[in-house]
Parts: C-alpha cells; sequence; structure tokens
C-alpha cells in the first residue's frame, strides 16, 4: 500500500495534468482563431455604420427628402435606391434586408436577398419600426435583436434627417456559418448567444449536444469552460468570445475526445492500473474481512440499533475467539439494558400519572371558591330566580367534574363546562359581560385532557375584566388549523379586557413557563404542565390584540385519542 498507492496517485495525478496541458494550449488555439473572427465580424459591423453615414448625403436620399412622397421625382430618387441596394446588397453578402423608411408619408423600402419571403421581411420591418421608432433617439441605437419564426436577425437603424430612416437586417445564423466548418470532433459545435444567455442560432450545434449542455452554457468569461453532458456522457470544451459592437457571444464548443485523442495509451494504462493494485490486494482484503471487518460491521450496527432503542437485537457469537468473548459480553449488556429500560419506563408512566391527578385536582378548589363567591354575591342581591338557575349550571358542570376517575374527556364535554361557567359569570355582571363560542361540530369527539381550555377563560375573566369599562367581550372558535389541517385544528380564546403585560407575554411565549413553580397564575402553569404531560406536537401561543384584550391560540393535533408525550414542542 505504501509503495503502490504514492505511484497510482502520481500517475493520475500526471495525466490529468498532461490533459489539462492539452486542453489549456488547444484552448488557446481556438481562443486566438475565435477572437480573430470576432474583430473580423466587429470591423464588418462597423463598415455598417459607415455605409449610413454616407448614405445620409446620398442623392436619392436627398431628393426623397425635398419632394413630397406622391411627386413623380420622389418616386424616381426611390427606384434608383431600389437599384442601388440591390447592388449594395449583393457586394454585402452579410446582410439579408435594406430598408429605408419615411415617417411622413408612411413610406417603407426594402430590399432582401430572400425574395421569396419580401413580404415576410416587409412585415417585420414594419412591426420593428413601430415598436421601436418613437421610443429614443435614434441616433443613439445599437444593434438590436429582432426574432421571426425560429430566427434571430441583428437589426441597425440610423437617423438620415428629415425624418426618414435607413437600416438593415444580419440573419444571427450567417455569422455562425463559418464557424461551422472548424474541426471541433464528434458532438461538437457553434452556438451564439445573447447577454441574457438566450441562444441565437442551434443548427449549427447538434440536438442531442445542445438538449444536454443548454442549462451550463454560458458566455465564457475566462479561457475556456469544461462542461459535461450526463445523457451521453461526453464533456465538452467551450471556448468564447463577445463582440464589441453588439451584445452578442461566440461559442464553439469542441468535443474533449478529439481533444485528448492523441493520450489514448498512457490514458488506458492509467485507467487499468487501479485494478492492478485491487487484484494484488485482494487476498489480504478478503482475510482481513473475514477475520476482522465483518465482526466488527456486526456489532457496531448492533450500537446502532440500541442507540435507535431495538433492544431485541442479538449478535451471532461464532467469530474469532476474540470476538466470540466481546459479542458474547455485548448480548448480556443488551439484555441487561432492556430489562432497565422498561423499569424506569413503567415507573416513570407511574410518576406521571400521579402528578397528572394532582394537577388536575389542583384546579377544582379554585374555580370552586370562584363560584361560592358567586352565589353569595347573587344571594346578596336577593336574586333567586338567577341563583337557581346559576346553581343548574353549577350543578351540571360539577356533576362531570367529580368524575376524577377519568384521564380525558371529550371536546364538546369541555366546551359544556365553559359554557356553565361563563353563563354563571354573564348572570353575575349581566350589563357588562357577555360572550360567545363558535364551534365546529366536527371536532367534538376529540380527547382532551379535563379542564385544559377552562382556566385560560377563568383567568380572562378575573384579569382581563375591569369594571366601570366598556362591555367585556369573550370569544371561543374552534377551527381547522389554516397551516396545516389535515393534522391539526386550533382553538382561539380572545377577549376586549386589558391583555398581557410585555413582561408576563415574554415568559409564557418564552417556552420555559411551565417549568418554573411558584408564579402568580397557576391556572396557566397548570394547564401547560399537563399539555407537556399528554402531547408530543401541541403547541401554545399568547398575544395581545392589536388595541387591547388577550389572544391565545392552541393547536391539537387531530387525534381521538391523546398520548404522553415529553413536552418539548409545547
Amino acid at each position: 500500500m505504501l509503495v503502490v498507492v504514492p505511484l497510482v496517485f502520481l500517475l493520475l495525478y500526471n495525466n490529468k495534468y498532461a490533459m489539462n496541458v492539452v486542453r489549456d494550449q488547444v484552448s488557446l488555439n481556438y481562443s486566438k482563431l475565435l477572437s480573430h473572427y470576432a474583430n473580423g465580424m466587429d470591423n464588418t459591423l462597423k463598415e455598417f455604420d459607415y455605409y449610413f453615414y454616407r448614405l445620409a448625403s446620398d442623392p436619392e436620399i436627398v431628393s426623397m427628402q425635398t419632394y413630397n412622397y406622391s411627386m413623380e421625382d420622389y418616386v424616381l430618387a426611390k427606384q434608383k435606391l431600389y437599384n442601388k441596394f440591390m447592388t449594395d446588397i449583393g457586394y454585402y453578402s452579410m446582410i439579408n434586408t435594406l430598408f429605408v423608411y419615411s415617417k411622413p408619408g408612411d413610406d417603407l423600402l426594402i430590399v432582401t436577398q430572400e425574395n421569396g419571403r419580401y413580404l415576410e421581411r416587409y412585415q417585420m420591418v414594419k412591426n420593428y419600426i413601430s415598436q421601436n421608432l418613437d421610443q429614443m433617439p435614434l441616433r443613439k441605437f445599437g444593434w438590436q435583436f429582432v426574432r421571426l419564426n425560429d430566427n434571430y436577425f441583428l437589426v441597425q437603424m440610423k437617423d438620415l434627417g428629415s425624418e426618414m430612416y435607413a437600416g438593415c437586417l444580419i440573419d444571427v445564423n450567417s455569422l455562425a456559418i463559418p464557424l461551422s466548418t472548424w474541426d471541433v470532433g464528434e458532438g461538437g459545435g457553434t452556438i451564439i448567444l445573447a447577454d441574457g444567455q438566450l441562444p441565437l442560432t442551434q443548427k449549427f450545434l447538434p440536438q442531442p449536444t445542445y438538449v444536454g449542455i443548454k442549462n451550463q452554457l454560458k458566455h465564457v468569461n475566462h479561457l475556456y469552460q469544461n462542461i459535461r453532458d450526463d445523457t451521453n456522457h461526453k464533456e465538452y470544451l467551450v471556448v468564447g468570445e463577445s463582440s464589441q459592437v453588439a451584445n452578442i457571444h461566440y461559442l464553439v464548443v469542441v468535443a474533449e475526445k478529439n481533444i485528448l485523442r492523441n493520450l489514448p495509451y498512457l490514458e488506458k494504462t492509467i485507467n487499468f492500473l487501479p485494478f492492478g493494485v485491487v487484484l494484488v490486494l485482494a487476498l489480504y482484503l478478503a482475510y482481513l474481512q473475514k477475520i476482522f471487518i465483518k465482526p466488527m460491521t456486526h456489532l457496531l450496527h448492533g450500537m446502532r440499533k440500541i442507540g435507535r432503542g431495538q433492544f431485541d437485537v442479538r449478535l451471532n457469537e461464532k467469530h474469532s475467539v476474540e470476538f466470540s468473548f466481546l459479542i458474547s459480553n455485548f448480548n448480556d449488556m443488551v439484555k441487561q439494558i432492556e430489562y432497565l429500560k422498561i423499569s424506569i419506563y413503567e415507573e416513570k408512566i407511574r410518576v406521571q400519572q400521579a402528578e397528572f391527578r394532582h394537577l388536575q385536582v389542583q384546579i377544582n378548589p379554585h374555580f370552586y371558591m370562584n363560584c361560592l363567591n358567586i352565589i353569595y354575591n347573587l344571594a346578596a342581591h336577593k336574586d333567586y330566580k338567577s341563583v337557581k338557575k346559576m346553581a343548574l349550571h353549577l350543578a351540571d358542570y360539577f356533576r362531570n367534574l367529580i368524575r376524577t376517575d377519568r384521564n380525558s374527556i371529550m371536546l364538546a364535554e369541555e366546551i359544556e363546562h365553559i359554557r356553565n361557567y361563563l353563563e354563571i359569570q354573564v348572570m353575575r355582571y349581566p350589563d357588562s359581560m357577555t360572550f360567545i363560542i363558535e364551534f365546529d361540530p366536527l371536532y367534538q369527539d376529540y380527547q382532551l385532557p379535563p379542564l385544559i381550555l377552562q382556566p385560560f377563560v377563568e383567568n380572562a375573566v378575573i384579569h382581563g375584566y375591569q369594571q366601570g369599562s366598556e362591555r367585556f367581550y369573550i370569544s371561543i372558535n374552534i377551527l381547522a388549523d389554516p397551516d396545516d389541517p389535515q393534522h391539526y385544528f386550533i382553538v382561539v380564546i380572545s377577549d376586549n379586557g386589558k391583555g398581557f403585560s410585555p413582561t408576563m407575554l415574554q415568559q409564557l411565549n418564552s417556552g420555559h413557563y411551565a417549568e418554573q413553580t411558584g408564579n402568580g397564575h397557576l391556572g396557566i402553569w397548570n394547564v401547560l404542565r399537563r399539555l407537556r404531560m399528554n402531547y408530543s406536537t401541541a403547541k401554545i401561543h399568547f398575544s395581545n390584540g392589536e388595541q387591547t384584550g388577550a389572544n391565545i391560540r392552541i393547536h391539537f393535533p387531530l387525534q381521538r385519542q391523546f398520548v404522553h408525550g415529553d413536552g418539548s414542542n409545547v
């Protein structure tokens, strides 16, 4: 290993270095050729600027500017200009279409090398002029793009004065034709891109190659770029050059197989060398696999299963003497851990059940004393009819409350408890308190811990209600969770009281309020503790209204039976 592996890496490095040298040299040659070609195209495009500059002083143009478009002299000058364009377009073979437009008469003269598409070119030029003539001073117009069907054209338009304009169209494909004659190997080709990586030509690059690399094509800012076609597992070298006159980029895609064809033997030798190394080490590795690696792997897999809580795992002890002793002790350890974890889990359940019953009973005296106080006040006012009505609500409430053997109740029963409590409070303050409960019957059968919602309503009345202020209002809404209606429903309890203080609101939303003891809001602390004991995914959020009041949103999972949780998300 110490001798062979460094040699293999040295050969791999040498081969990679040699291929990079070849890439650099080939890309440098292509880059020089492409730069020379791009400069030639730029000079040709600049020559068209000079052509239009000379055209502005042409006698026929001057005549057309002088005479009205309906006069014979104008028509004669237009005919002479047409003949001149026919001669010039034959000389400038790159130009596809020449045109002159007179705005006063809305008169357009075009000459094109594709006589069979005269009307098509005429309409394209007409549309371009109507869309771009008034957008900006035409003296500043540069080369722009126009698309017709599947072809792109470079268009240039110049102001000749007297609201007369001249321009030309160049088929972008004609710029790529000379590049398509270069030897770039199988699958290579040429493509021209616009500034926004828009392909202006495609027919000079094979369609399978373009489909495989189109998402990787971009203007090359350095000497070359390596890209890979994952569809046919071929690699290409991309050399690019930008035009200084038009916003186009010439890209030449060279098949890397064509570049590296002079290094086949060295490449094959290096490719097969690792297989020779593997063959030399095969016997030793097989022996090592049987004696050490396989038993160690089984032992590690067993440890991972224990880490995931699978204590029924047992390993095969038929290995070497050392591993047999180690695996035997491992199996004994797993048995002891499984027994110990079951014992701890059962003890934890008993402790949680005892704490749950203690917390549930802790609420009863708190609520009971408030009810007695209300009855006393009603009796003091000699409102015996209300006393009887309140006693009925109180009896219905405590009839279910004294059933302490229940660990859960239906949501509908909890809402009925709350309704009885609020009816009693409304009877106490008939002119200054009201409430509303909006309850979707879809959720009435879902199970909750007893008195999980009532303490929030009770705290709203005790701490939020202020005598002498506006009418106190409590709203309870039970509806689907808008963020995840398939798995949660929410209970929203809100009022228009004085709300939470900033300090209290920060403590409640910190997530640590249930862990504190000795705080002033025993009811809230009680509910948070029981939520932690009975749910693993329930969430609760406290906030104040936009102007006044407090809002409490509790997210319950959609489950018919709740399970004990560790409260990490409450």
